[in-house]
């Protein structure tokens, strides 16, 4: 709305003043002595307001020209922070469109899902085209969904079913082609959409479905296509499907989109209904056939890993076919066709012209002899040298873009008839579609990569705050009297903390969120040496012992079990003139075992303060034996004090496909 003022306006400032009261009370505030971090949000807000009111980012530049002359700040400050606010508030934008593009199409994509499952559980038409009506209503959000189906025989449209109008009506409405919205898409064999049928000459309206609340109607015919030119007409449509809102509306090409694969779908399920009804013998065979590449796409959809993805769909293709060999060729990202896998084949698979020609067209090949294929001059050797006579490709397309396609082979001549091709180009569909999938988990596996370098993050982030603790903690310690109770119990909390801020520190150093025993082990020891040595009383430590893997919880826990002890060796067992320490850790019998023993017996004892409440036995047994779900023992052999932890070794690390795998 602001594009309109000139690159040199007389006053901008006061003309933005002026004609935009909100931007006047902005300007105002901006100029009044404020903190420059205030200024800077205010100006952020300018640009983003700017943005959302449709101005241009030219004008917002010499917007921030003529505010620096007038503030008095660096025209490079002004500008950039006004620019970055605009750009930020134009891909809030955008992230909001794409973020309702997507709920929208997670909506479509669970409503197909539905209808696929209700033709797929049942064969009963009846059911299945009532929850058709129900499930597209819900997608789209209309008041009523109609489906009409067409009795050739009868060259008329008969309802069958529908959502939000009389059941009582159903089977008893009736229709022919051309007559009224309904009639008339099914005789054009395409989608009509009426803003507001009060004002369009080809609606009439049908008594006995009460519909004069609706303005708007969207028709649209199914059919079931053939892909022979010569029959396509009246003879393969199935019925249509009509949805009706109560005010005047514009259907999206996006909701007409949907609407005509909901129709695709449904006109499989309707011919195979009424095949199944007449009992007819073809019917069965398709019914084993679509029953063999639901198992099949079972198989291939469960498979995550592209490599793998690639080498069961050129297998399962072969046995689904019943041909001799598969080759399966994809798109690389340098548009480049490229052989993936191969079935039935030892030697490297070459990318062929009738390979390329199936790719740029987007539609199937067949070539029934090899050998006398005029199309092709050069494929009589090639069907010479690897050994086929007959050959069928297929293309593999996902969300409308051809992605690569499969090549069967034959040795012995052999014809793909119609049906066949048909049930290849959905196992080909279904495929793509599985190629696809197997791309967006490797992406998903990057995007979790970046995740865990966010939680590394933290655990540095948490580390850091637990050590600023610890030093606030300390610099209290050394306001106090070394020897009375307050210092001891600062002197216990601070090296707590530590440990604890040692278990993230291994956190944000190893693999994503687990740590090894004796590395807790070396860190606690380390942090705790450090507060509670005293000079002139030498201690020498030794940790030890197997790296046993710990998940992030309990290495907290670990942690303050192992400070604990390490503490009561320090003020205790080795007080009174240092000693050695030595903390072991060890896996027995599916069991963690850690010890940490002091040479306490061999030394002088120091007197018990008073005051001494054993609050650190208590929190080792009560973090020992209900944390870890193990046990404490304490031991003396005359030589050495002996305190031992053990708990069951539960850890489980992630694999290479990001599940859990048992150690």
């Amino acid at each position: 709305m602001y594009e309109v003022i000139t690159s040199q306006p007389p006053d901008l400032i006061d003309t933005l003043r002026e004609t935009w009261p909100r931007m006047a009370e902005l300007l105002l505030e901006l100029e009044s002595d404020q903190p420059a971090e205030t200024r800077i949000g205010r100006l952020r807000h300018i640009g983003a307001l700017w943005y959302v009111q449709g101005g241009a980012a030219e004008v917002l530049a010499e917007v921030g020209i003529a505010l620096s002359e007038r503030l008095r700040i660096p025209q490079g400050l002004i500008v950039s922070e006004l620019l970055l606010a605009y750009g930020a508030a134009q891909e809030e934008e955008r992230t909001r469109e794409w973020e309702t593009h997507l709920l929208n199409r997670v909506a479509e994509l669970d409503g197909l899902h539905r209808i696929i499952c209700a033709a797929n559980s049942t064969l009963d038409l009846s059911s299945s085209l009532q929850a058709v009506t129900e499930t597209v209503s819900q997608v789209i959000g209309v008041e009523v969904c109609s489906i009409y189906l067409y009795e050739q025989h009868r060259d008329e449209l008969v309802l069958r079913a529908t959502f939000g109008l009389d059941q009582a009506v159903v089977g008893r409405v009736v229709t022919h082609l051309g007559e009224g919205v309904t009639g008339w898409a099914a005789q054009l064999g395409y989608p009509v959409s009426i803003h507001d049928i009060l004002s369009d000459p080809r609606f009439a309206a049908e008594p006995q479905l009460g519909s004069e609340p609706f303005r708007s109607i969207l028709a649209v015919p199914v059919v079931l296509y053939n892909t022979d030119p010569s029959h396509l007409g009246t003879g393969k449509l199935q019925g249509v499907i009509n949805i009706q809102t109560q005010g005047p509306r514009t259907f999206a090409q996006e909701e007409i989109n949907f609407v005509e694969v909901v129709s695709g779908e449904l006109a499989f399920f309707i011919a195979n209904a009424q095949l199944y009804q007449q009992t007819d013998e073809r019917l069965h065979q398709k019914i084993r056939e679509l029953s063999t590449l639901q198992q099949v796409s079972k198989s291939i959809a469960e498979q995550l890993d592209l490599h793998v993805a690639l080498s069961l769909i050129a297998e399962k293709a072969v046995e689904l076919s019943k041909a001799d060999r598969a080759d399966i060729f994809q798109i690389d990202d340098l548009r480049v066709l490229q052989p993936v896998a191969t079935c039935g084949k030892t030697e490297p698979v070459q990318v062929h012209n009738f390979v390329l020609q199936t790719f740029a067209e987007g539609k199937p090949l067949s070539v029934l002899d090899a050998f006398q294929d005029s199309r092709f001059p050069d494929l009589p050797a090639i069907a010479h040298a690897e050994g086929f006579h007959s050959l069928f490709c297929i293309p593999l397309q996902a969300r409308g873009n051809t992605i690569g396609c499969i090549c069967l082979y034959t040795r012995q001549p052999h014809h793909f008839d119609y049906d066949q091709v048909r049930l290849l180009n959905t196992f080909a569909d279904e495929a793509a579609i599985a190629i696809e999938n197997a791309r967006l988990y490797a992406e998903s596996k990057r995007a979790l990569t970046v995740k865990s370098m966010m939680l590394l993050e933290m655990h540095h982030r948490v580390r850091n705050n637990l050590q600023t603790i610890s030093a606030l903690l300390a610099m209290q310690l050394r306001r106090l009297d070394p020897d009375n109770v307050g210092a001891r119990a600062l002197r216990e909390s601070a090296a707590r903390i530590q440990s604890i801020a040692a278990v993230h520190n291994l956190l944000c150093r190893e693999d994503m969120g687990y740590t090894t025993v004796d590395a807790i082990a070396r860190q606690v020891v380390e942090s705790t040496a450090t507060l509670l040595s005293v000079p002139g009383h030498p201690i020498e430590m030794d940790v030890s012992g197997e790296a046993a893997k710990i998940g992030s919880r309990e290495a907290t826990v670990l942690a303050l079990i192992i400070n604990e002890l390490v503490s009561n060796a320090f003020t205790h067992g080795l007080a009174a003139e240092g000693g050695r320490l030595q903390v072991e850790s060890r896996i027995q019998n599916e069991r963690v075992m850690v010890e940490v023993r002091d040479d306490g017996p061999l030394h002088p004892t120091v007197p018990r303060r008073s005051g001494g409440s054993g609050l650190g036995l208590q929190i080792i047994e009560t973090l020992a034996r209900e944390d870890m779900k193990g046990g404490f023992e304490l031991l003396s052999d005359g030589e050495w004090m002996r305190a031992r932890v053990y708990f069951p070794q539960r850890f489980q690390p992630y694999n290479d496909e990001g599940l859990v795998a048992s150690v």
